[in-house]
């Protein structure tokens, strides 16, 4: 019978116990050699081809959702439309339905709230133009033009009554438009990162309440630096004000420009909106009649 005090022969399997100064030293030596070892097969990776790969495939795969949420809501609702304010995101929304011929299909709502840029009045004009569509166009209801609104309500409506100023200019116009359209899925450029009521958005979100279009936001996983590279590389019509340091546009008096390195921070496209301005319970503002 094998006593415990029996050498092992030459032949047998060592032992991996520490019970031996020589083992001890053995399993140091091999793990302090791990991390050099780590470091030379990382000091061989081409980390920025890496990353640059990596940025093209998530790149093409949310192109490619896009394309797929923006087609299925052409074939799946039967009255689909498009309210476009023409900031990035809606921008990129434009050009993915122009390229997979669904302009036909979904219109295209406007609301001109008589307070917008003169820019935005003219790219809204080029890209009807570069991609052969008429957007449907909706104004506070009783005028036809501003001269008119501000005869009756002033010209600092926003300053005196926001809520008022949101109900006649931005509400009834946009809450007409789905009612008169009979809409029963509302495309939109709402992304995650635009932050506060936005963080959690869906690509489809159901109804806010019984008889409401659905919410269909082909870019909600997006990021503000998804939608300013496509525009660039596929040669997309920016609005011009992104050049005078606007990330987002919206009416003069409450749109702002936004240093360029805050840009991409989470919520930063939408700092410059709705400066100044608050709601009715002292909260501050982030949303059009909210």
């Amino acid at each position: 019978m094998t006593t415990l005090s029996k050498k092992p022969s030459s032949r047998s399997t060592p032992s991996t116990t520490i019970s031996s100064t020589s083992s001890l030293l053995r399993l140091r030596t091999t793990a302090n050699s791990k991390p050099s070892l780590r470091c030379s097969a990382a000091a061989k990776l081409d980390v920025d081809a890496w990353a640059s790969s990596e940025a093209a495939l998530r790149s093409a795969f949310l192109e490619e959702q896009a394309r797929r949420v923006l087609r299925r809501a052409a074939e799946q609702a039967q009255r689909p439309a498009f309210p476009c304010a023409l900031i990035a995101g809606d921008i990129v929304i434009l050009s993915l339905l122009a390229s997979e011929n669904l302009l036909g299909k979904i219109p295209v709502i406007f609301i001109d709230t008589f307070h917008l840029f003169p820019e935005t009045h003219a790219l809204l004009s080029q890209l009807e133009e570069l991609y052969k569509f008429k957007a449907k166009v909706f104004r506070p209801a009783g005028f036809a033009t501003k001269d008119e609104y501000v005869k009756k309500h002033g010209s600092d409506l926003f300053l005196t009554d926001i809520d008022e100023y949101d109900r006649i200019c931005k509400v009834e116009p946009f809450g007409r438009s789905l009612k008169e359209l009979n809409v029963d899925a509302m495309i939109n450029g709402r992304r995650r990162d635009h932050g506060a009521e936005r963080a959690h958005l869906q690509l489809v979100d159901a109804p806010a309440r019984p008889g409401a279009a659905v919410n269909v936001q082909p870019l909600a996983w997006w990021e503000f630096e998804d939608c300013m590279r496509f525009l660039e590389d596929n040669n997309v019509p920016k609005h011009p004000l992104f050049d005078q340091g606007y990330p987002s546009v919206g009416d003069v008096h409450s749109t702002l420009p936004v240093p360029k390195e805050k840009w991409f921070e989470y919520a930063g496209e939408r700092s410059g909106r709705f400066v100044g301005l608050t709601n009715a319970d002292g909260s501050t503002k982030t949303e059009c009649g909210e």
